[in-house]
């Protein structure tokens, strides 16, 4: 069995490949590790651990420990030199290091886990939860209320204007980072109704030819990213106070020097956006960006 341990919402504890003599992917530099690779190290893992995911022939759970229980298994893997040493490294720089299908299970491990940890007690009466047999879900004991894993949905869009992208830079984001708008799908609202809202209250433009394009998993920490593509139909860029603090239109030739990483949606909808409006170098300038 695999096991994504998880030091906290953001980290993810992997295994660099080498002594540890796993020849399952010989292309990446990282791994998920085993129970048996844990174990050796002195990582003692529950044994009641539901099958969250499973990668090849290996399944693969996930469970939470305090970073005080890894940090001196961490200083001995460092300190005789192994080229297999164990490290903490961020979820979203994981996308970087691990095969696609370790990071696909990786973060389905940490949705079921985050899910499991934040519904010990029934949310109707505080009784202690049990397990439900066949599936992962939850009961009460009690009142008999069931619980099963929330998915929080979020739309994302590519606004186009004049054959320009409209990207924006939100407080939240890192210092230099520009991206399309997004937010989360509100209670009663389409998919398509939660777009045109997310990009007048964030932007003051309003949107037409609102178009389906893709979505994604994006456990940061329970959301599903629906992405769409859009056009500009009227409005002046007004950015919303607090939530953007720049915002503007690029073209396919003069993107920001900072975009999102290459496995997010984000950018997906980025080389949607010059491949469509670009010109053939100005596509294969951005596939060559990191």
């Amino acid at each position: 069995m695999l096991i994504a341990v998880f030091s906290d919402n953001k980290s993810v504890l992997l295994r660099r490949h080498g002594a540890s003599g796993s020849a399952r992917i010989h292309h990446t530099r990282y791994h998920i590790p085993s129970v048996d690779e844990l174990s050796t190290e002195g990582v003692q893992i529950p044994t009641d651990l539901w099958e969250f995911a499973v990668r090849g022939e290996d399944v693969v759970g996930g469970v939470f420990l305090e970073r005080a229980r890894l940090d001196h298994m961490l200083a001995r893997t460092r300190l005789r030199g192994d080229s297999a040493a164990f490290e903490i490294v961020g979820r979203r720089q994981a996308a970087d290091l691990l095969d696609i299908d370790d990071y696909w299970a990786m973060n389905r491990a940490f949705h079921l886990a985050n899910w499991d940890r934040n519904t010990r007690f029934c949310g109707a009466c505080a009784t202690p939860m049990e397990r439900l047999s066949g599936e992962i879900a939850k009961t009460c004991p009690s009142c008999g209320g069931h619980s099963y894993p929330q998915i929080s949905p979020a739309v994302i869009m590519a606004v186009v204007h004049d054959g320009k992208l409209l990207m924006a830079h939100s407080p939240r984001h890192p210092a230099n980072l520009y991206s399309v708008l997004a937010g989360f799908v509100e209670a009663g609202e389409t998919l398509e109704h939660a777009v045109s809202r997310e990009v007048f209250e964030e932007s003051g433009v309003l949107v037409r030819n609102i178009t389906y394009f893709s979505s994604q998993p994006w456990p940061f920490p329970s959301s599903l990213m629906i992405a769409f593509t859009s056009e500009y139909a009227g409005g002046d860029l007004t950015p919303e106070e607090g939530e953007i603090d720049d915002i503007g239109w690029y073209a396919p030739n003069q993107l920001p020097d900072e975009i999102p990483s290459t496995y997010s949606v984000a950018r997906r909808l980025i080389e949607w956006f010059v491949s469509e409006y670009g010109t053939g170098d100005d596509l294969q300038h951005l596939l060559e960006r990191s």
